[in-house]
């Protein structure tokens, strides 16, 4: 027979137990963009961020896989060196993610209504410069693209993290269509 003092104890116990379990916020693994690599006949490749994730706005640090990660991971899967000299330079002059309040509408009206009240937009500026001293040539491209989404005002944490994790993903794959034409064209010579 269980006692009173047990059973007050057990009930809550359980209760507790129950309402402890696991964490229902989904995960945001690093992707990866699908296609074979582009092999460039120089030494190394080297990522330099130049950017700068100042001023009002600014919303990189909300991202599970912010721009920047983004592209450093697209370079990893995307630019190989495979050559004995020079070098592919990727100077990232902007990977930025801004935030900003749209207007909606106030007053007793506005209680009624669920609008957009957010959108974020996300922008890669980079650019590829080839150096190969050994051949006395070189080459560059700059490469551009943006994506933006709008969120509801009243837009929930786990959402806000779907939505910023798809926006980067976008943003990526935009770049991908983007650059490898951009670096056949502009780098051909280097391209194995």
């Amino acid at each position: 027979m269980v006692s009173r003092r047990d059973f007050l104890i057990a009930v809550p116990a359980a209760g507790l137990a129950a309402c402890a379990g696991r964490d229902p916020a989904p995960s945001f693994p690093p992707f990866h963009v699908g296609g074979s690599p582009l092999l460039f006949n120089l030494a190394e490749v080297e990522v330099r961020n130049l950017s700068t994730a100042l001023g009002q706005g600014h919303v990189e640090a909300d991202f599970d896989v912010p721009p920047l990660t983004a592209l450093e991971n697209w370079v990893g899967d995307r630019i190989q060196a495979a050559g004995a000299s020079g070098r592919l330079i990727v100077n990232v002059r902007e990977a930025s993610a801004v935030q900003e309040r749209l207007a909606t509408t106030g007053g007793v009206e506005g209680l009624f209504r669920s609008e957009q009240g957010y959108k974020v937009t996300v922008r890669l500026v980079v650019e590829f410069v080839a150096e190969d001293p050994s051949r006395l040539v070189g080459g560059r491209t700059t490469v551009a693209v943006d994506q933006f989404k709008t969120m509801a005002e009243d837009v929930s944490f786990t959402e806000r993290r779907q939505t910023n994790y798809a926006l980067s993903r976008t943003l990526i794959e935009a770049f991908d269509a983007k650059a490898v034409p951009s670096l056949r064209q502009f780098l051909g010579p280097f391209l194995g």
